[in-house]
């Protein structure tokens, strides 16, 4: 057997060995944002970052995890920036790799259902019993929905048998109709067991 099957062969034999009869479910709260890496020269105006609140829902057998989760980005639009969101449904594999005490290292793949929209203000002028008036609100410039794969790594610290802390970064292609080349999110929270 080569080398490398004999490791692949040793490394699902420890995590088979290491999962316990149980699993325990778990829920996330936390933060999301995200940085987008924006084709060259970016569209002019156009926002690279956006922040927001996020929940995963999952359940963990020993070292392993699996999740299901949304999460809502937004960035403020003005008369001089644009405003943009992400609305993201995403999945996700976790490996959890013990380092010390309550300290682990998180390693994750999955995938991302990304539904993104980019509005810019916009100044409408009407005229109103004779008198010229303007009215402000926001015209879409880009929409759409994809979905990508994403991976990436992080750490979680326990505090309890029961709660924990972790932060996660991670990297996605995402297109956004030509306009962008990927994206890296950050998420960090609270994970509570049930």
């Amino acid at each position: 057997m080569p080398v490398t099957k004999q490791a692949a062969a040793s490394a699902l034999a420890f995590l088979f060995f290491t999962l316990p009869a149980t699993a325990e479910p778990y829920f996330v709260l936390g933060g999301d944002a995200s940085v987008i890496d924006l084709k060259n020269p970016p569209p002019a105006l156009y926002p690279q970052s956006a922040g927001g609140l996020g929940f995963d829902l999952g359940e963990r057998f020993g070292m392993v995890a699996g999740e299901i989760g949304y999460g809502e980005n937004n960035t403020g639009g003005s008369a001089n920036v644009d405003a943009m969101h992400f609305d993201q449904m995403r999945a996700d594999g976790i490996l959890y790799i013990p380092i010390l005490g309550t300290l682990n290292l998180l390693l994750t793949g999955g995938g991302a259902e990304t539904n993104y929209g980019i509005s810019a203000f916009a100044r409408n002028p009407y005229t109103d019993n004779g008198k010229v008036k303007t009215a402000n609100g926001d015209t879409t410039v880009i929409h759409g929905n994809e979905f990508d794969w994403r991976a990436g790594t992080g750490f979680s610290i326990a505090f309890s048998d029961d709660f924990e802390l972790r932060a996660v970064a991670r990297y996605q292609p995402l297109s956004m109709n030509n306009s962008a080349d990927s994206m890296i999110s950050f998420s960090f929270g609270i994970t509570a067991h049930l």
